[in-house]
């Protein structure tokens, strides 16, 4: 990464005044878009329109009250290297402090209020798992892991994660913590997984959860609704309540001519002129989501003709093959639903108290448990209060979500995915150990419950080619946004997905003369790799060139005993802090100022 192009202000591209972008989807992705757009590349925010077929923005990062309760489908996990999502930030000034920015305010928010846990799993109904820490596991899983991380994306096309690995690596403490932590589930692919085991460390204090960000209020009022109101004040145009399902194209599919949508029961087509600009989200993992309630099944939306988003991404497939095959994705919902919940405890502090005295943590600083015992493969955190900044004092609110509702529960013996929220409430006090309070707990608590089909579509079995590029081979005017993107180096199911494709979108089709922000290229780090072969053979203190696997001190270089002196001598808890360019200690990190716990 150049810095000296990335921090450069360049200058307007030409004709930029009497240029229009029309931005298809109000999700993050759709909203970056628009402020790079502004910020980046000088376009006048009069000439931008945002159209969404919902009444409100935000996409998948939601969250609100409603009648009886609050509503929030998904927990997003970030991180200090999200490099494009903390640059965005970094303009959108923020609401509550004048002076400051989004990013300023996560910045301040986490040096008081630091995440980590003592709890990331939890066994025998209520009993913190004291094993969940050590990764070492057999030989053959690391040399499966090793062969998967070594691989090409060609090598892999297609391939599933179980395909490596036999059934007892999926009990493993390092598989408990990953897979639940982002929903990987066996059968995805192998591709992804690779990613994400480049992407991220996984290993020095994974499991504590430390390095893991958190905003003062739910990520919609933390995130989307400064940019919304940024975005408002500069002009930009928003319409609600319009879904686009297709785009008319030149006869070489290169260039758009207009937009196809439906408003109001009415057929209504946007004219687009060969200058101007058009920005498609191509899908969305809450697409076609349904909530239910306390007394009320969350049932599963299977409509295959009306898919917002994805509707545009299958039109668009079937005019060429550089748009990808959203079928690859979207055929299976069995494998890609899940159901989250969330639960608004009001007059019943009880409840709340418990989980703090069980974990060890406050309320919204101790991130997610996992239950390991769990036949739905359930989670679950409270959040710190306020989470809404309309929250009242006596309200309280927690997330969790269940991987295999296909599987009968342990206690409530039905499939997650045929429960109601009381249910749902019941089967996780079952695995908390606090059946005793079951009663009090129900007559307190609304249970918000959602069935998303497409939540982990993103994780499917796939190959190169089958998400379109950020702008496809020969596109003069389009380029695709969010998590059904082919990005280079990056994964998915990310915020910073969403907006890396609303950067390099922008940067691409008026070539503005500004480097992208470089995907964090921690899998070249040799501090990453090396504490990667002590976590899973089980090293502790000091690593040296004899524990290392398949080679002898005299196999390695002088270059690699040097480094192995300097890994040794930066102590453990720095590791996953680290900048790239010179060891920064935990205290002086930017995100997280406090030095860590330690056991």
């Amino acid at each position: 990464m150049n810095i000296y192009k990335t921090m450069y202000h360049p200058h307007k591209p030409a004709g930029i005044d009497d240029r229009k972008a029309n931005i298809i989807g109000g999700g993050i992705a759709g909203l970056a878009t628009a402020a790079f757009l502004i910020d980046d590349a000088k376009m006048p925010a009069r000439n931008i329109t945002i159209y969404e077929k919902k009444p409100v923005m935000g996409g998948s990062m939601d969250g609100t009250k409603g009648n009886e309760g609050y509503l929030c489908r998904a927990e997003r996990e970030l991180e200090p290297y999200m490099e494009c999502l903390w640059y965005l930030c970094s303009k959108i000034p923020s609401l509550e402090n004048e002076g400051r920015t989004v990013l300023d305010d996560v910045v301040d928010f986490n040096r008081d209020e630091p995440i980590h846990t003592e709890a990331r799993v939890i066994v025998n109904q209520g009993e913190i798992d004291g094993q969940y820490h050590n990764y070492k596991m057999p030989q053959r899983y690391v040399t499966a892991m090793a062969k998967i991380v070594s691989s090409t994306e060609e090598e892999l096309a297609d391939k599933r994660i179980d395909e490596f690995f036999d059934k007892d690596f999926f009990k493993t403490n390092f598989w408990t913590c990953f897979h639940s932590q982002l929903a990987f589930k066996h059968y995805h692919s192998a591709i992804e997984c690779r990613r994400y085991w480049q992407r991220f460390t996984f290993i020095n204090r994974h499991e504590y959860l430390e390095g893991f960000i958190h905003t003062k209020y739910n990520e919609y009022d933390a995130i989307i609704l400064p940019i919304e109101r940024w975005l408002i004040d500069h002009g930009v145009h928003f319409v609600n309540n319009f879904s686009v399902y297709d785009l008319t194209l030149d006869t070489k599919n290169d260039t758009v001519e207009a937009i196809l949508a439906h408003q109001n029961g009415q057929d209504v087509t946007i004219p687009v002129s060969n200058k101007d600009l058009v920005f498609v989200t191509s899908g969305s993992i809450s697409e076609n989501s349904c909530f239910g309630d306390n007394h009320t099944v969350a049932k599963t939306n299977t409509d295959t003709e009306d898919m917002g988003t994805f509707t545009i991404w299958k039109n668009l497939a079937k005019k060429d093959d550089k748009f990808g095959h959203p079928d690859k994705f979207l055929g299976q919902i069995d494998q890609t639903k899940w159901i989250s919940f969330f639960p608004t405890v009001k007059g019943y502090p009880e409840f709340f108290r418990r989980i703090e005295e069980l974990s060890g943590s406050k309320a919204g600083t101790g991130g997610l448990m996992t239950f390991k015992d769990s036949n739905w493969d359930m989670s679950f955190e409270i959040h710190h209060k306020p989470f809404f900044p309309y929250q009242a004092d006596d309200e309280e609110v927690g997330w969790g979500y269940g991987l295999y509702g296909e599987n009968v529960g342990n206690y409530i013996k039905k499939r997650m995915w045929d429960c109601t929220g009381d249910e749902i409430m019941t089967e996780l006090l079952y695995h908390l150990g606090m059946l005793d309070i079951k009663d009090e707990v129900l007559k307190h608590t609304y249970m918000s419950t959602a069935m998303m089909p497409y939540a982990t579509s993103q994780f499917m079995p796939r190959k190169l080619g089958d998400r379109p590029k950020v702008v496809p081979d020969g596109c003069t005017n389009l380029a695709f946004l969010g998590q059904f993107v082919e990005v280079d180096d990056d994964v998915v199911f990310t915020v910073e997905t969403s907006v890396r494709t609303g950067l390099e979108s922008v940067y691409e089709l008026l070539d503005v003369d500004k480097d992208v922000l470089e995907v964090n290229p921690s899998r070249y780090d040799i501090r990453y790799l090396l504490e990667r072969v002590k976590r899973f053979n089980g090293i502790k203190g000091k690593i040296t060139p004899d524990m290392l696997p398949q080679l002898t001190p005299d196999q390695l270089p002088a270059v690699t005993q040097e480094l192995l002196h300097y890994v040794n001598n930066i102590p453990p808890y720095y590791t996953m802090y680290l900048g790239r360019d010179k060891t920064v200690p935990y205290k002086e990190s930017i995100l997280h100022p406090k030095a860590p716990h330690s056991k």
